[in-house]
């Protein structure tokens, strides 16, 4: 997916579940998922317990801890900086 530093990291997510639903019918459960948290990230910041339990709900464990840790930091810092 092309980057464009004039497009918010939210509407690049979105651009990407709309991909994902595309290229992987299989995956529009997940993707959609990721595209309703991104509306919901745009209407409200989320805490850090509700981007865990995201985390969770989407890995369903097969993230190992140190990774986990990563994406919620990841997830959190996008959370910062979204429109």
């Amino acid at each position: 997916m092309p980057t464009n530093s004039d497009t918010s990291p939210l509407n690049q997510i979105m651009t990407l579940a709309r991909e994902i639903v595309d290229d992987c019918p299989s995956c529009a459960g997940k993707a959609s998922q990721i595209a309703m948290w991104a509306r919901e990230i745009r209407e409200r910041r989320p805490s850090r317990q509700e981007l865990e339990a995201l985390v969770d709900a989407t890995c369903k464990g097969s993230v190992p801890d140190d990774q986990r840790k990563l994406l919620i930091e990841g997830l959190r810092a996008l959370v910062r900086f979204a429109e």
